[in-house]
């Protein structure tokens, strides 16, 4: 009996003894409080949780947890600034078993340098300046599963700010949009009735609204700011690669190359540019002979 009344006696000491310094450390150093919180910090994201905001928490700790595994594969490609030249070469790079991943600048390098308004489908200018209002955006993760391609804005610590998903269908239709070639106007099998002087076309070019102007002409800073200089314009008409529209050709030269950017276009638009352009008789007789085959009239 006095064995165990001295075995009780010890436990509530040591009891005791325990309530007083969890006291005296909750009193000096918060240590309870700062318990709780390094556990909800790193667990609370396991434990089910209700309400709106708490989903909308736990969403975004999937979505970091998803970026973090993507990255954290020794499989992903970190593009570096010279491997990739242009928006469609970034997308046609993709495939499902390699993520890809690139810079802030790089990606605002080619946002802006694709000759055309197609890169604004993916992402308006406004919503990229909503992202990067808070200074954290620093890279860009593209990846794709099956017909489904995601563009993910992310932050220096991984973690998702705006998340952006397209469709294959997407990006071959910007593939069909604008299309660069190597060489001039006769090498992509342009005739020589159909070839225009730059200055002719764009005399009649200023005469239509901006965005007939748009679908025919891409930002003329695309080619000036690369010192591109525009030589020729020509008009092709039942081209395999482009079914059902009429391609104009903008042949540009620079001081290395010379080069033919395709933009197709719907017919009644190539005709109402065509009809505008003034001919010599000869000339005039060539395009009355070009639209009888082509159907431009």
């Amino acid at each position: 009996m006095k064995e165990k009344a001295i075995k009780g006696y010890l436990n509530s000491l040591v009891f005791f003894s325990f309530i007083v310094f969890l006291g005296v450390a909750e009193f000096y150093g918060k240590a309870v409080e700062k318990a709780v919180g390094n556990y909800l910090k790193w667990n609370n994201h396991e434990r089910a949780q209700l309400g709106r905001m708490w989903e909308r928490d736990q969403e975004q700790l999937a979505a970091k947890k998803k970026i973090q595994s993507i990255l954290s594969n020794q499989n992903l490609r970190r593009i570096s600034s010279d491997s990739i030249k242009s928006f469609r070469e970034l997308f046609q790079s993709l495939n499902p078993s390699f993520p890809l991943l690139v810079s802030r600048d790089k990606f605002l390098q080619l946002y802006f340098d694709f000759p055309g308004k197609w890169a604004r489908r993916i992402i308006s200018p406004f919503e990229l300046i909503e992202i990067d209002s808070n200074k954290s955006w620093s890279r860009v993760l593209m990846s794709r599963f099956g017909s489904w391609i995601t563009v993910s804005f992310i932050n220096a610590q991984n973690f998702p700010i705006r998340e952006v998903f397209l469709t294959v269908d997407q990006i071959e239709e910007m593939e069909s949009t604008r299309t660069v070639e190597e060489g001039t106007l006769e090498a992509q099998e342009f005739l020589s009735e159909s070839i225009y002087p730059i200055k002719e076309f764009l005399e009649v070019m200023r005469t239509l609204d901006p965005i007939t102007q748009e679908t025919l002409f891409p930002d003329p800073q695309w080619f000036l700011s690369k010192e591109f200089h525009i030589t020729r314009v020509g008009v092709k008409n039942d081209s395999p690669r482009f079914p059902g529209a009429v391609v104009f050709g903008i042949e540009y030269e620079s001081e290395f190359f010379t080069q033919v950017l395709l933009i197709p276009v719907p017919q009644e638009v190539a005709n109402n540019m065509l009809s505008l352009i003034e001919r010599s008789p000869q000339d005039a007789g060539a395009l009355s002979s070009f639209s009888n085959e082509g159907g431009l009239r």
